[in-house]
């Protein structure tokens, strides 16, 4: 990739842009800048310290009042000669936001700190990038203007900027996809905490002040949602930046909430049916493990109790939601802040490593279940035995079943509450062996597409390694059936005939018209 100029801000001694040289070429998109680095003679000691402009947000607004500097951590650091753009040196920032470099002597260089984590070889890996979607995915930096490295030790330090001014942005906001950055640095560690030899997937986060929560083209900025997405290309996040409107590079607890879902993708399973949602919802069991697990990670990740969201004019606005409490009314396995209230005070008197553990061993992830607290539970106690009283106590607290080794949920008793939603309980129809010849009921009492009683989930088990032939019909007019097979995640998804191996299955029967308060369906399996 050619990368360009997208901007240039200065101070005394700094420019950034989008991976771009001082008046000259840029590097590749990747991680070495595309130069071959030269040799160094008569080389001299180049230190300094990379710094960005960190606005709190202890609960709801942005607090600019209490900005702070905070060191770019892990970030990769290069030194450029000024006319020829060629690489002299590279280095990485440590948790001080130091770096250390050898650099020719009486040249004229800068310095460039790239918005990406880079760690290859032994041990734990990584590579996360920051970039702009906005602009053919270039990747953020921050640059020193040119300056001679004479002949004896000197230091140079790159601090970015917010751009704030009191009362709007009216210089770059350099330090934001730093913010971003850092965030996913202090999760990075807080996995590396308990399993230090980790490899992480390739990441890349796409910010812009231009990402707006409007539904289009994310080339052009109109993401919807700051959102997690595992593509074929791989996996990415998108975060909103738009000024008065939403910005979320300084609300932490929402990149670790999405970088959450990268968990998830990377190290463990999500079958969330994805969509909208709220606290106030009751929601497909998948969906409310999947948001009620990213908004207790990113408590666990932050070491702090509560989730956060600016937004507004002059970010002025937004939530604040106790992680260390459930619903006031209502709880159970269908709300996410259930869910999230059980990992935060799991993980408060536990610590990670069991909840680790069981998200990331077989049990949860290779089972028939859908993703839900009913198989976390079942792989955190057969996991973690001598925590299992720990997470008994919190799951009564929000009205779930406490039954041992129970991944189905077969002796749940909570069905939801009012108003009621037909069909809910079983959690799953009682399984049976192909063939199979039973009804499926779904509802939209609760709400339409990823809501308690959207979905309809059968048991079934395949004698053998052959095809089989699914058959959904029978509905009211205006109803339109869909369905979805897993076992260890997505099988396959609204294919009438289909090999599987032997063994359980789960199937999820929905209606995509969400057609009444009782909709159902003739189910066939052959």
């Amino acid at each position: 990739m050619t990368e360009k100029f997208s901007f240039k801000w200065s101070t005394v001694c700094i420019t950034a842009a989008l991976l771009a040289g001082c008046g000259g070429g840029g590097g590749g998109g990747g991680g070495g800048g595309g130069f071959p680095i030269l040799p160094v003679a008569n080389p001299v000691a180049l230190t300094g310290k990379a710094t960005y402009e960190s606005v709190p947000n202890t609960n709801g607004p942005l607090v600019y009042s209490a900005t702070t500097a905070k060191p770019v951590r892990g970030a990769m650091v290069e030194v450029l000669d000024a006319t020829s753009s060629a690489q002299l040196a590279t280095s990485t920032t440590d948790d001080n936001g130091a770096y250390s470099v050898s650099v020719p002597a009486n040249t004229t260089i800068v310095v460039r700190v790239r918005a990406q984590l880079t760690r290859t070889g032994a041990g734990p890996t990584w590579d996360v990038s920051v970039r702009d979607n906005t602009q053919g995915s270039a990747l953020y930096s921050m640059q020193s203007t040119a300056f001679p490295s004479g002949f004896a030790a000197l230091t140079r330090d790159l601090r970015a900027g917010s751009g704030w001014d009191g009362s709007g942005y009216t210089g770059q906001r350099v330090a934001a996809p730093f913010a971003v950055l850092d965030t996913v640095y202090t999760a990075m560690q807080k996995v590396l905490s308990v399993a230090p030899a980790t490899t992480f997937p390739v990441l890349r986060m796409f910010w812009s002040p231009n990402n707006a929560p409007a539904g289009g083209s994310i080339a052009a900025g109109q993401i919807g949602t700051t959102f997690f997405i595992n593509r074929s290309t791989g996996r990415e996040i998108y975060v909103l930046g738009k000024e008065n409107v939403d910005t979320d590079e300084y609300d932490s607890p929402v990149i670790a909430h999405e970088w959450g879902h990268y968990y998830q993708s990377a190290f463990s399973r999500d079958d969330s049916p994805g969509g909208s949602h709220s606290l106030d919802d009751r929601v497909d069991r998948r969906l409310a493990f999947s948001e009620g697990w990213g908004n207790g990670w990113s408590g666990i990740a932050l070491g702090r109790s509560n989730y956060v969201d600016s937004m507004g004019a002059q970010q002025g606005g937004g939530g604040n939601v106790n992680l260390s409490v459930g619903p006031a009314s209502n709880p159970g396995w269908y709300r996410e802040g259930s869910i999230q209230s059980i990992f935060w005070n799991l993980n408060q008197q536990v610590g990670f490593k069991p909840i680790h553990d069981a998200m990331t061993g077989i049990l949860f992830r290779s089972g028939a279940p859908v993703t839900s607290i009913h198989p976390f539970a079942a792989a955190f106690n057969t996991t973690t035995p001598g925590s299992a009283s720990a997470l008994n106590g919190l799951l009564a607290g929000q009205n779930i079943s406490t039954a041992a080794n129970d991944p189905y949920g077969d002796q749940e008793t909570n069905n939801g509450g009012a108003p009621a939603v037909s069909g809910v309980l079983p959690m799953y129809a009682a399984a049976a062996t192909v063939p199979v010849a039973t009804q499926a009921c779904v509802s939209s009492v609760a709400g339409n597409g990823n809501k308690l009683g959207s979905f309809a989930y059968l048991r079934f088990t395949a004698p053998a390694n052959r095809d089989y032939q699914f058959t959904i019909n029978g509905g009211p007019t205006g109803s339109n059936p869909d369905f979805d097979i897993f076992r260890g995640g997505l099988v396959n998804r609204s294919s009438n005939k289909v090999s599987l191996g032997a063994g359980d299955y789960v199937l999820a029967v929905s209606d995509l018209n969400n057609s009444g308060p009782k909709t159902c369906f003739n189910v066939s399996i052959q």
